[in-house]
């Protein structure tokens, strides 16, 4: 079970990180009051271009999470980590943005925003020396997952 929260909290927050870039400005602050389901194709686009940078893992941090879901000790986590860094294979990425699962929910950009930032700071946080535990989702996140949980449980983003 811990294993698929934490993939549902990395999967939610790299589809929402790496949405496609388009090279444009962004026009204006975004009210961050408004409801996800309020917004218009544009905002719940500048929602996830806000996101990019904040929810941005390195390498490292994603080599710390493949290392604690394939070990169980922290020799084997350091060892897997050490392989991963010095592999060939890029970083998890998404290209897609599922602002559709923005539709009819109520939680505010802000409430949004706080929760997909706090989830990014815990994966960051690992090491091998993390207990698993620390992968459930922040305190940030109640309110987002008794409202809108299909934000945080989008799968697709591999």
């Amino acid at each position: 079970m811990r294993q698929t929260t934490l993939l549902e909290v990395l999967a939610a927050g790299l589809a929402l990180a790496a949405c496609v870039d388009d090279g444009g400005e962004t026009a204006s602050a975004l009210d961050e009051n408004l409801q996800l389901g309020e917004l218009t194709t544009e905002e719940a686009s500048q929602v996830c271009d806000d996101l990019k940078e904040p929810m941005k893992l390195a390498k490292a941090d994603q080599c710390d999470l493949i290392g604690l879901l394939n070990s169980s000790e922290i020799e084997e986590c350091v060892a897997i980590w050490r392989a991963c860094l010095i592999s060939a294979n890029e970083p998890l990425t998404s290209t897609r943005c599922f602002t559709y699962d923005f539709e009819g929910c109520t939680v505010t950009v802000a409430e949004a925003k706080a929760c997909l930032i706090a989830m990014a700071g815990t994966l960051k946080a690992l090491s091998c020396g993390s207990s698993l535990d620390l992968l459930q989702p922040p305190a940030e996140c109640a309110g987002v997952r008794a409202i809108c949980p299909s934000i945080l449980e989008n799968g697709e983003g591999f």
